[in-house]
């Protein structure tokens, strides 16, 4: 199938894209299907493909293009799918799939007023006290010397994290260029606004506008000042609500979803997806992150992994490798 240029594919994911993640598939080093509906981006790994969140297309074009790509990948298996582009795969997909919840996206309605909780409160306390603000910059204004500075933030963030490298795919590579509505916030303190991270948000396309952004990256230095993400995911929020935004992701949440689940389950994958996140969040403090997350009143959207085997070794494992945690 004929590929489509980078620009072409940034419109249509601008055009057809409702989901708060759907930025994430035009970050590099993908591959892309490309269709006359629209596309999708999808990984190797493993001797295998895995597709990246909900196909990019409209409503009413999801199910042709993902029974287009399954005629040609039919072993494929799909990660970070909302519960709609879930059940499309489920009409799509000829022979059976199991979904499986791996977690949720935590999302801010900023069209009501926001309401904090106790700890959120103190943080943005403390934040005073610390004189901590937020700063947005264009990546194509820095200096020499300020992008020095954050690329340097970045590398220390990394080295001093459990894993000591990046988690890649479903929350997109960090990259150090301006990109279209993409949004970079510098995290400063004290009187001589002394940087101490940054925070990168994505922008969420609803009917072809903005609808609001995901928090794509959180980049913090060591600090003595108590809840700063806190704090600054309460800054964000007030900030867009005050420009007219509807929502702000706060990205994705580790673990499985509360409620009922219509489509077609497994309690082996659930099994296996359980153990799978706990030997994760030895490396990877995904868990702590997930409950600074939930500190914020707001609704999840639930995410699901589907694959065709019948048992969820590989599929899992594929996962885990298109992320960069195994």
């Amino acid at each position: 199938m004929l590929l489509a240029a980078p620009a072409s594919r940034f419109e249509t994911l601008r055009r057809c894209a409702s989901d708060p993640n759907a930025y994430a598939a035009l970050q590099p080093n993908l591959r892309y299907f490309d269709h006359p509906a629209g596309f999708l981006a999808y990984r190797r790994t493993l001797a295998g493909n895995v597709v990246l969140g909900d196909p990019i297309a409209g409503p009413a074009e999801r199910t042709a293009l993902l029974q287009a790509f399954l005629k040609q990948h039919p072993r494929s298996i799909f990660g970070y799918l909302s519960e709609d582009a879930a059940a499309n795969l489920a009409q799509a997909s000829a022979r059976p799939m199991r979904f499986v919840r791996i977690g949720t996206e935590r999302c801010l309605d900023l069209t009501c007023p926001l309401a904090f909780s106790a700890s959120t409160r103190g943080a943005l306390k403390k934040a005073g006290k610390a004189q901590l603000s937020l700063a947005e910059r264009n990546l194509a204004e820095l200096s020499a010397a300020e992008r020095e500075q954050l690329q340097a933030i970045n590398q220390e963030f990394i080295r001093l994290s459990p894993a000591q490298k990046e988690i890649g795919f479903i929350s997109r590579l960090l990259q150090f260029t301006h990109e279209p509505d993409v949004r970079f916030f510098v995290i400063q303190a004290g009187p001589e606004r002394t940087p101490l991270g940054f925070c990168v948000l994505d922008p969420w396309y609803q009917d072809g506008g903005l609808k609001g952004y995901q928090l794509h990256q959180f980049r913090l230095l060591p600090t003595k000042i108590w809840g700063v993400f806190l704090s600054v995911v309460a800054m964000l929020a007030g900030q867009l609500q005050a420009e007219g935004y509807q929502c702000l992701s706060l990205g994705g949440c580790i673990g499985p979803a509360s409620g009922s689940q219509l489509l077609p389950a497994s309690s082996v994958y659930d099994y296996c997806r359980d153990v799978t996140f706990r030997l994760i969040d030895r490396y990877h403090p995904l868990t702590n992150l997930s409950k600074s997350k939930h500190e914020f009143a707001g609704f999840d959207m639930p995410r699901y992994l589907a694959a065709p085997h019948r048992l969820p070794l590989l599929p899992l494992a594929r996962l885990a490798r298109a992320n960069h945690i195994l």
